[in-house]
């Protein structure tokens, strides 16, 4: 008798897995759905959301999502190497559209990013008040709808108008992130989530560039594009005496289709919307625990986690949320604990994007200057981000976050530094440091992209990115400068000094 208690007292004094509790239950728990061989009938574990989500793992649910979600990132990058082609195309040659502007160039790119700015920090907010799905909707319905717009413009002070909400939208890319981040489990968060939107960001800029060069140079008909439109042949005087087009309704035919086709993917994110959840951390903050349950479950049905439990219960956040308001989230940032975090990151933010964006607005007129092909020169830019991926994949769960930003920064600065030189170092050596300096300027991103949410509590996550990602696109303001005020090879030279500087400060 006196062993049967002890055994009875070892028993209940055995201490459960870190983040889990088993319950018994007076009466057997209803089976919610099939699949599910965890305890049996008449037991309930109760999971830390963390917990729930790393014994879901990785599976099919994920790889979906992942698409749903790093389409957003496609469509950021897009749009941002949309201005690449598109501002030399509207501010100068056959479809040049008139303006009363003397900066049109530079009007065109840092409008885009000053609406970008307010859809950071608008978005940002949105998110973490009303949820990631909604932010998520409003962001892509706005990029799509001004996008495709964009093609009516008649002059350059509407295409201004309409890229300002276009950028706007693009403010709202955070809640993409954020949402996949808090579905999946932290021992995939790191390699998994790095890889997959990276490598979908840097398919945004290859898609850009491909269907620049396509339209631009690879048609080998041009009345193609006007029968696509829907649009009647032009009248005989817009054409040669061989019946073909002008060069000049030509170039106006790839300046409609390359607006439309760069809007195309917001189009299909919206038709894949009402297959994206909401994220559980998100429901479990505000109070919706049964919500942040079924998000769960229908993970761990998705991905045939068999040893998921049939019966469980998230356990309830230890401290009562605090999402009520935009200034109470503003008080987290800025709280005695986090605001010198929240000024680093903020610089650190600045100091990162103003290099690549410079890198990617540069190097093709850079390189244009030299070699003469802009597209060859942005194609090889983008799909050199490839290794940068690849590289701060494999680093950020190893050396840790920090340190996988310390290399990207170093080298960043170094190939920046070199790529300057084109005076001194053969064009072999110079597209080498372009390679290095637009992988490394990339992996830091994704670095900075994965460290950012995890340094602050659940109702400030969203809102730190909105936050970074607005101080971004100042920096897209300030560089759309640099990049777009000439197109001479000097002018080229001296805006990536900037950008070399820029990333030695880092």
């Amino acid at each position: 008798k006196d062993s049967r208690r002890r055994r009875d007292a070892n028993t209940q004094d055995a201490m459960p897995e870190a983040g889990t509790m088993t319950l018994t239950v007076a009466e057997e728990e209803e089976e919610d759905e099939e699949g599910f061989h965890g305890h049996g009938h008449g037991s309930m574990e109760v999971l830390a959301l963390p917990v729930a989500l790393d014994r879901v793992g990785w599976g099919p649910f994920h790889w979906k999502f992942v698409v749903q979600c790093g389409l957003s990132w496609s469509c950021d990058m897009i749009e941002i190497a949309l201005l690449s082609f598109l501002i030399p195309m509207v501010t100068s040659g056959p479809a040049a559209l008139p303006s009363s502007t003397p900066s049109p160039g530079f009007l065109v790119g840092g409008v885009t990013f000053a609406g970008e700015l307010l859809g950071s920090l608008l978005f940002g907010v949105v998110s973490d008040l009303k949820g990631r799905r909604i932010g998520y909707l409003a962001s892509t319905a706005l990029i799509a709808l001004a996008g495709l717009l964009c093609a009516a413009s008649q002059n350059v002070e509407t295409l201004v108008a309409l890229r300002f909400f276009v950028g706007l939208g693009l403010g709202g890319v955070t809640c993409a992130f954020t949402l996949l981040s808090e579905v999946v489990g932290s021992a995939h968060r790191g390699k998994r989530i790095i890889l997959s939107m990276g490598l979908l960001w840097t398919a945004g800029g290859v898609f850009a560039t491909g269907a620049a060069w396509a339209l631009d140079a690879l048609i080998p008909d041009p009345n193609w594009q006007w029968r696509a439109l829907g649009e009647p042949l032009p009248p005989l005087k817009d054409t040669d005496k061989t019946g073909r087009r002008d060069a000049d309704a030509d170039a106006l035919a790839s300046f409609l289709l390359l607006v439309m086709v760069s809007a195309a993917p917001s189009v299909l994110l919206l038709i894949l919307f009402p297959w994206l959840v909401e994220s559980p951390r998100f429901h479990l903050g505000a109070g919706k625990r049964e919500a942040a349950e079924k998000t769960v479950r229908k993970i761990a049905l998705a991905n045939r986690a068999s040893a998921f439990p049939r019966n469980f219960r998230l356990r309830e956040p230890s401290a009562p949320s605090s999402r009520g308001e935009g200034a109470t989230i503003a008080r987290v940032l800025f709280g005695e604990d986090l605001w010198p975090t929240t000024l680093i990151l903020a610089s650190l933010w600045l100091l990162n994007m103003g290099s690549y964006y410079g890198i990617c607005f540069v190097t093709p007129i850079y390189f244009k200057a030299q070699h003469d092909n802009v597209y060859v020169a942005a194609f090889v830019s983008s799909v050199s981000e490839v290794p940068g991926i690849l590289a701060v994949s494999w680093a950020a769960d190893r050396v840790g976050r920090r340190g996988a930003l310390i290399a990207g920064y170093s080298v960043c600065a170094v190939a920046t530094a070199l790529l300057s030189l084109s005076a001194y170092l053969p064009y072999a050596a110079l597209v080498t440091s372009a390679v290095f300096s637009r992988a490394s300027a990339m992996a830091s991103i994704m670095a900075l992209y994965l460290y950012t949410p995890e340094v602050y509590p659940t109702q400030a996550r969203n809102a730190a990115l909105g936050l970074g990602s607005a101080c971004s696109r100042v920096a897209g303001i300030l560089v759309s400068y640099l990049s777009f005020r000439s197109e001479t090879l000097a002018s080229a030279v001296a805006a990536i000094a900037v950008y070399a500087a820029s990333g030695k400060g880092k």
